[in-house]
């Protein structure tokens, strides 16, 4: 089986918590550090997630791509990866 890159957009503390678990699990997980918070660069580091730098290389590396953010910001993401293909 080939391994798949699972992407987490904006790693806040569930989306770390969920990336963290993948990456224990031998996945590899990746985020884009662009325009975010040192507490989100903290977070996605505690959690060993890979940066790929920009929304733009996230949505080419992943095979998947999660996004646990709260319902209010869930359409602002949902644009900010418009075009991703997916499995």
């Amino acid at each position: 089986m080939t391994e798949r890159i699972v992407g987490v957009l904006h790693p806040g503390e569930m989306g770390a918590a969920v990336g963290a678990e993948l990456t224990r699990a031998g996945t590899m997980v990746v985020w884009a550090s662009e325009g975010r918070s040192e507490a989100t660069r903290a977070r996605a580091g505690e959690a060993r997630l890979e940066d790929v730098g920009s929304v733009d290389e996230l949505r080419r590396a992943s095979d998947v791509i999660l996004s646990i953010c709260p319902p209010h910001g869930a359409l602002e993401v949902a644009h900010s990866v418009a075009g991703f293909a997916g499995l």
